[in-house]
Parts: structure tokens; C-alpha cells; sequence
């Protein structure tokens, strides 16, 4: 079973489409020049002005973790905003081309497909975060950012895109329209991110307005979905601790960073939303269903 997901022929076939001719190096061209742009035209409008008026090395290291934010935060919004349209249409594409049933009637297993196409959408978003580390590289010529911090930050990227992409393809399996699957996917993301913001901060107000306040306020654990608040996590860490999210401590309340916590939590909720879309598309399933639906007809 192992070797048959492994061994996919999914992945071999939806990686050869989607990585042979122009588009992928046209892709891969305009999304690091945006990335190049906006931090060029960040260092022009802010960080230029700034050293003009002081040469210290403190004054180039705050220059260089302002360009590492503002690329950090940009690149992690078009992962939020390509993953879903790579992964939306992987199950119901194959249905609107009316190939599903020839793919379930293959010896590949449901988890098999699952795991191959979430895979092969994943190998662009990958590409597109590798193909980004010489931009951010640059960053080093001004101190202020490690490789361990840029590690950690495309570490998180990738355990963003796999939760991201497994909504994407929960949807895929749910749908049989690829339109409908990515608006969904799109809508559930953006209600994800602000309900749990607003939610957390609902939550720690009522910590901080109660009669017996906590001295250290507990990160409520709605806010553990929600990547944003772990990409803020890994941006705000300074050497000496953590600066302050929502006025309480990021450290985490079981022992570990907060980032980390909430790539866990988003990473079972990932295999969640898989498990049910490999049960979904299940040939086996289907079968019993059409005979139970032309019984009762």
C-alpha cells in the first residue's frame, strides 16, 4: 500500500502537465518580480530615507528586518492566494472532463489519488517558496535576520500551503464544480482568518476585564487555526523573547512557541479534511451508493 502511494503515477502524470512549457517559468518569473518589486519600492519610499539620515548598524539591521517583514507578510498572502486555486479543481476537474470514474477504476486507492494530486498542486507552491530564498537572501547584507529565522519561516510557508491545499482539495471532492469549490475554498479561509481573530480577541478581553485576571493570560485556542497570527508569531520573536500579540505572551501556554503549536493544530486539521475526502471518492462507496439509490427507485 505504502509503495503504491508513493510510487504514484498521479504525481508523475500532474507533474508533467503542470511543469512542462512556458506558463510555470512565466509564472515563477512574474511572482518573484512582484516579490522584487514591492520590496524595491518599500526600500525606496522608506528604508532609503531613513539611512540617509543614519549610517549605524543598528539603522541597516532594523532596515533589514523591515524588508524581511514586508516580504514575509507578501509572499505569505500569495501562498494564501494561489494554493486554493491549485487544489480547488484536483477532484472536481476530473469530473467535469468526466475521467473520475476511469481514475477510481484503476488499482491506485483512494488515498493514493488523494496524496497524489494534493502533491502535484503542492509542487507549485513549493517551487514558487524555493525559487524565493535568493530574494530573500539578500536581506543578509544588511544583518538583523539569521538563516535559522528564514528557515523557520519557510518551514511555516510550506505547513500553510499543505493545510491550505487540503481545504482545497476537501472542497474539490465535496463540489462537482471547480468555480464552486475555489469560492468556497476562498470563503472558508477568509471566514477562518476573521473569525478567530475576532473570536481570540473577544477571548482575551474577557481574561483582562475579569475580577481574578490570570497574570499570564492563556492565547485562546481558537486562534491556534489560524496561520496568520503564527506567521505574526515568527515576525514579532526577538532574541530577548516575545513581543506581544493581542497584550498576552506568544510563548505558548503548553510549553512550546506559538508557531509551532499552531502548525500542529493545522496540520491535524489537514489530515482531517483528507481522511474525509479519501472516504469521500472511495469507488467502493459509490458502488454501494448507486445500489442502494436504484433500490429505492
Amino acid at each position: 500500500m505504502n509503495s503504491r502511494i508513493w510510487n504514484n503515477p498521479v504525481i508523475t502524470s500532474e507533474m508533467k502537465i503542470k511543469m512542462r512549457g512556458w506558463r510555470t517559468a512565466l509564472g515563477i518569473a512574474a511572482y518573484l518580480g512582484v516579490l522584487l518589486l514591492i520590496g524595491f519600492l518599500y526600500y525606496l519610499a522608506f528604508i532609503d530615507y531613513s539611512l540617509s539620515w543614519s549610517n549605524s548598524i543598528n539603522a541597516r539591521q532594523e532596515a533589514g528586518m523591515q524588508i524581511y517583514s514586508v516580504l514575509a507578510v507578501l509572499q505569505f498572502s500569495l501562498v494564501l492566494l494561489i494554493t486554493p486555486a491549485q487544489t480547488a479543481g484536483s477532484i472536481s476537474g476530473e469530473r467535469e472532463k468526466q475521467t473520475l470514474e476511469l481514475l477510481l477504476s484503476t488499482k491506485i486507492p483512494s488515498l493514493g489519488i488523494i496524496f497524489g494530486k494534493l502533491i502535484a498542486s503542492m509542487s507549485y507552491i513549493i517551487l514558487l517558496i524555493i525559487t524565493s530564498i535568493p530574494l530573500f537572501s539578500l536581506v543578509f547584507l544588511f544583518g538583523g535576520v539569521t538563516p535559522g529565522d528564514m528557515a523557520k519561516l519557510f518551514l511555516f510557508y510550506i505547513v500553510t500551503a499543505f493545510a491550505v491545499g487540503s481545504i482545497g482539495i476537501f472542497y474539490s471532492t465535496l463540489f462537482k464544480r471547480t468555480v464552486v469549490a475555489t469560492v468556497v475554498t476562498y470563503l472558508t479561509i477568509f471566514l477562518l482568518g476573521l473569525v478567530s481573530v475576532i473570536l481570540g480577541a473577544y477571548m482575551v478581553t474577557v481574561q483582562f476585564n475579569a475580577v481574578n485576571q490570570p497574570a499570564n493570560p492563556a492565547i485562546p485556542f481558537v486562534l491556534y487555526i489560524n496561520p496568520a497570527v503564527g506567521l505574526a508569531d515568527i515576525l514579532v520573536t526577538e532574541p530577548g523573547g516575545f513581543r506581544s500579540i493581542f497584550g498576552i505572551s506568544t510563548a505558548g501556554s503548553y510549553g512550546a512557541a506559538f508557531w509551532i503549536l499552531n502548525s500542529i493544530v493545522m496540520l491535524v486539521i489537514a489530515a482531517g479534511l483528507l481522511a474525509v475526502s479519501v472516504y469521500k471518492i472511495n469507488p467502493v462507496r459509490q458502488l454501494l451508493g448507486r445500489r442502494v439509490r436504484r433500490r429505492r427507485a
